[in-house]
C-alpha cells in the first residue's frame, strides 16, 4: 500500500464539509482529486465513511453536488470546504505523488 485517503466524522454538516473540499481540490486541479479517489485505501469515520463509499462507488463528484436540497451542496460547511479545498491544492499535491 503506498496512499491512504482518511476521513473524518462530523455528521451531515461533515459529509457537506468533505465532499466539498473535495470538490474544491476538483476545481483546483482535476487530476489530484482523481488521484484522491484512487488512493489504495479509502477509509472514514461516521461521516467520512458516507463519503469514502459516495468517492469510491465510481460517480463522478458533481453528481453529489445536483441535489439542491442535499446538504451537500447548501449551507455554510459545503461551501467552506470548498473554498479550502480550493485554496490547499497546490499544497496537497506536492506531497500526494
Amino acid at each position: 500500500m503506498k496512499r491512504a485517503l482518511v476521513l473524518a466524522g462530523g455528521g451531515v454538516a461533515g459529509i457537506a464539509w468533505e465532499l466539498g473540499v473535495l470538490r474544491g481540490i476538483q476545481d483546483a486541479d482535476w487530476d489530484l482529486e482523481s488521484s484522491l479517489a484512487a488512493a489504495d485505501v479509502v477509509v472514514g469515520t461516521s461521516a467520512g465513511s458516507a463519503v469514502a463509499g459516495q468517492i469510491t462507488s465510481g460517480a463522478s463528484l458533481a453528481a453529489f453536488g445536483t441535489n439542491p436540497l442535499s446538504p451537500a451542496t447548501r449551507g455554510p460547511s459545503a461551501r467552506a470546504g470548498r473554498e479550502l479545498g480550493r485554496a490547499q491544492a497546490a499544497e496537497l499535491a506536492r506531497f500526494w505523488p
